[in-house]
């Protein structure tokens, strides 16, 4: 009796796979007959509308791989065909698929850029969030931070090339979520040590940057200055502001001195503390007073004489000629003489004017 049921279970086990084979063979039969009625192809991944791929390039491939409209649909190796599209550099991922209406959905996510790169020999690619070079593509125009001097033409970068690029990258994203830094920077130039120096679109000066660190502290100090001092001194009063240095702000005013740029701050450069409570406004405020005040006790402490001579000259020449020798006496020599030796004190003029005045008292000499 036992033998019999577990040979009854057997065949149903028999029955049922051969039934499942049965209804796979027709399945791809019935597959195999049917054919691919439309590509449909969508491009994903960018909110702004901005397209650096196009529909008719990505149907173009697809056909060059063989697959076309009408073919069988047991004909299409999808995993090749995403392989395929895969290794195009604009695609970041897609995802490809046929649905009831028998047609071949392509769905492609592009890459998009972040900055743009020129090198030392004046070629130029674009870079996305992972840092992945991306060709130069004209379909959108779209406003990105623009990086020069690079030091590298290669795709394979060395190390501290590939550490260079990721600093680029941190930089652009920095500016790219900033409004006002987007588009007031015209470019970025890297020095041979890496250090980044800023090109404004407004303003005839140069920022020096320095390296990737603190950047944003770096970016807000910048902005400070732009909105305290620039309205009141003018955009192109300065030639030079660095900020390569924390908590400071060091800017030259043109015509000071020539523009070089030795390791270390500037010379004759006092830096300006930003991180204060006092603004920036208020500081220079407060040292053009302090100047001013330095300045009086300079003026106070002039000796007064540089003013005397105009009151007093007046007086030596009028007392020069005695009164009592206008009208009685012709001048002799020996008066002449005794004039000569006269002094401009005015105490001596008042002893001999007293000496005159009693000279008359002696008069006795008239008896001999």
């Amino acid at each position: 009796m036992k033998n019999w049921k577990f040979i009854l279970v057997r065949i149903l086990w028999f029955i049922g796979a051969l039934l499942l084979v049965t209804l796979f063979v027709f399945a791809w039969k019935g597959k195999s007959e049917k054919k691919c009625n439309a590509i449909q192809i969508e491009l994903t991944g960018n909110s702004n509308g901005f397209l650096f791929m196009d529909e008719k390039e990505i149907l173009r491939f697809i056909n060059d791989k063989g697959i076309k409209v009408g073919m069988p649909m047991s004909d299409v190796n999808l995993t090749y065909l995403e392989k395929q599209l895969n290794s195009i550099k604009w695609v970041e991922s897609t995802n490809i698929y046929f649905d009831n209406l028998q047609q071949l959905q392509v769905k492609i996510e592009q890459r998009l850029p972040v900055a743009r790169i020129f090198t030392v020999n004046g070629n130029s690619f674009y870079i996305d969030k992972t840092s992945t070079r991306l060709p130069l593509r004209q379909l959108s125009v779209i406003r990105l931070p623009i990086f020069t001097g690079f030091p590298s033409e290669q795709e394979i970068l060395s190390k501290p090339d590939s550490i260079l690029l990721g600093d680029i990258l941190h930089l652009a994203l920095i500016i790219k979520q900033d409004s006002f830094f987007l588009a007031q920077i015209a470019q970025m130039n890297i020095a041979p040590n890496g250090d980044f120096e800023m090109i404004p679109a407004l303003g005839d000066h140069t920022v020096l940057l320095g390296n990737i660190e603190n950047m944003e502290d770096k970016l807000n100090r910048l902005y400070t200055f732009y909105k305290k001092v620039l309205p009141s001194s003018g955009i192109n009063a300065y030639q030079v502001l660095d900020l390569r240095f924390d908590h400071q702000l060091l800017a030259l005013k043109k015509g000071l001195q020539p523009i070089e740029y030795p390791p270390g701050a500037l010379p004759y450069l006092k830096p300006i503390n930003m991180s204060d409570s006092t603004t920036l406004v208020d500081t220079i405020q407060s040292k053009v007073t302090n100047l001013i005040k330095d300045t009086k006790p300079r003026l106070d402490s002039i000796p007064k004489i540089a003013t005397l001579p105009k009151k007093t000259m007046p007086k030596v020449i009028k007392n020069n000629k005695p009164k009592d020798v206008k009208n009685d006496k012709p001048n002799t020599s020996k008066n002449a003489k005794k004039l000569n030796n006269k002094s401009t004190d005015n105490t001596l003029k008042q002893q001999k004017k007293s000496a005159k005045a009693e000279m008359p008292k002696k008069t006795p000499s008239n008896n001999n």
